[in-house]
C-alpha cells in the first residue's frame, strides 16, 4: 500500500505530559493485561498443579514456543466489545505483547484502531480486519489473517493471537474478589450504554469503594460528568488497583485462583495458543515482574514517543478518518525497538544533541525525531 498521500496535519499539537497521554489508552491495556494474566495463569496452573502428571516437564523440554530472531515470542492481543453491542467484533484494543524468555520480561506496543492497513481481505482500518475476516472465514482463519496484516505492517513476526471481550475484564476482577478504588468526585451518568442499544444510569459517590467487575467497567468507560483526563485517571487507578490486589493475593501461589483464571481463559478467549504454549508461557510467567512491563502507544502526536502517524485527507479514504505512518521505515524501527529492545527505553540515559553545522534548527528537528522513537532527549 502506498502510504505517501496528502497530509493535512502539519501543525504540531501542544505538548502534553506523556503519562497523561498514555493513560488515555489504559482501558485498552486493561484488556491486554487481562488476557496476559489469563494466559500466564493458565500456564502456571498447568505446570504447578500436577494435573498432567509428569507430562508438563516432558512437554516443556521440547521448547514449544515459537520465537523470532531475537528469541522473543510475540503475541497479538485483540479486545472486542462482544456480541451484545453494535459492531461487537470490531477490535477496540490492539496490542502486541513481546515475551523475552531469557530475561523474563514483557513489552507491549498498542496500535490505534484507526490505523489503515492492507490485508488478505483488502485495505481497511485495523479495527475492522478481524470482524470482516471472521464474518467471511470464521474464527480460526480470521486470526491468521489479522496476524499476517499486523506482521506485514510492523515487520515483526507474530506467533500467536488471542481475542477477548469486555466480559474477561469483568470476570477477572470478580475472580479477584473486587478491587478497592478511591473515587475523587461524584459521577452521575444517565446515558451509560446499556444492552440492545439502550441507556442506563450509573451513579457513584466520592469516597473509597470496593468495585466488582461490572461496576469497575462502568467506572472506566463512563464519559459523562468528567473530563477526558478524569476518565483516563480512573482507568489508570483501576489498573493499579488490579495490580495491588494481585500482589496481595500472591496469585502465582494460589492454585484455586490460577485454576479459575485457566477456566476463564478457555471460555472467553478465541486463540491459537495451544496447551503446550500456555504451559511454556506459565513457566516464564513465574519469573516475570509484572510491575516492570514496558508499554508504548503508536500515535499521531508528533511531540510524543511513538508519534509517527498522521491524518490524510478523508477524500482519499471514502470520507473515513484514518491514520497512516509518516515514514514507514521510521515507524517500523520504533516498533521493533519497543518489542525487541525494551531495556533501551527503561534506562534514564538522556541524549544531548548539539548543532555544529551552522544550520539553524537542525538539532531541534533531529531531537524531535529521536524523541518520537522513544528516547530521552
Amino acid at each position: 500500500m502506498n502510504f505517501r498521500v496528502h497530509k493535512i496535519r502539519n501543525r504540531r499539537r501542544p505538548s502534553r505530559d506523556f503519562k497523561q497521554f498514555l493513560s488515555k489508552k489504559v482501558l485498552r491495556i486493561i484488556l491486554g493485561v487481562g488476557v496476559l494474566i489469563a494466559v500466564f495463569g493458565a500456564g502456571v496452573w498447568a505446570v504447578k498443579s500436577g494435573v498432567f502428571g509428569s507430562a508438563p516437564q516432558k512437554i516443556l523440554s521440547l521448547t514449544p514456543l515459537e520465537t523470532d530472531n531475537n528469541g522473543h515470542t510475540n503475541i497479538l492481543l485483540l479486545g472486542v466489545a462482544g456480541t451484545t453491542e453494535e459492531g461487537g467484533h470490531l477490535t477496540d484494543s490492539m496490542m502486541i505483547v513481546s515475551v523475552n524468555p531469557d530475561r523474563p520480561s514483557v513489552s507491549i506496543l498498542s496500535l490505534p484502531r484507526d490505523l489503515y492497513l492492507s490485508s488478505n481481505i483488502g485495505e481497511h482500518k485495523i479495527n475492522a480486519i478481524y470482524a470482516l475476516a471472521r464474518a467471511k472465514h470464521g474464527e480460526g482463519k480470521s486470526l491468521e489473517i489479522v496476524k499476517r496484516a499486523i506482521s506485514s505492517f510492523t515487520g515483526v513476526d507474530i506467533h500467536y493471537a488471542a481475542v477477548v471481550d469486555f466480559a474477561l475484564f469483568e470476570e477477572g476482577i470478580n475472580l479477584l474478589g473486587g478491587v478497592e478504588v478511591f473515587v475523587p468526585q461524584d459521577i452521575e451518568d444517565d446515558r451509560y450504554p446499556g444492552p440492545n442499544y439502550s441507556y442506563e444510569t450509573f451513579v457513584v459517590r466520592k469516597g473509597i469503594h470496593i468495585f466488582d467487575g461490572k461496576t469497575a467497567l462502568k467506572y472506566a468507560r463512563s464519559r459523562k460528568s468528567s473530563s477526558d483526563y478524569d476518565r483516563a485517571r480512573r482507568q489508570q487507578d483501576l489498573v493499579l488497583a488490579m495490580q495491588k490486589k494481585l500482589e496481595s493475593m500472591g496469585w502465582a501461589e494460589n492454585a484455586q485462583k490460577i485454576r479459575q483464571f485457566y477456566d476463564l481463559f478457555r471460555r472467553k478467549v478465541n486463540t491459537d495458543i495451544g496447551l503446550t504454549e500456555i504451559m511454556a508461557l506459565g513457566k516464564i510467567a513465574m519469573d516475570i515482574d509484572f510491575a516492570d512491563i514496558t508499554s508504548f502507544v503508536l500515535n499521531d502526536d508528533p511531540s510524543q514517543p511513538g508519534g509517527l502517524l498522521y491524518t490524510p485527507a478523508k477524500e482519499f479514504y471514502n470520507g473515513q478518518f484514518v491514520l497512516l505512518p509518516d515514514d514507514i521505515e521510521d515507524t517500523r524501527t520504533f516498533m521493533q525497538l519497543i518489542l525487541s529492545n525494551p531495556d533501551i527505553h527503561q534506562e534514564d540515559t538522556q541524549i544531548v544533541i548539539l548543532n555544529g553545522s551552522g544550520r539553524e534548527g537542525l538539532a531541534g528537528t533531529l531531537a524531535a525525531r529521536i524523541r518520537q522513537l522513544g528516547f530521552h532527549v
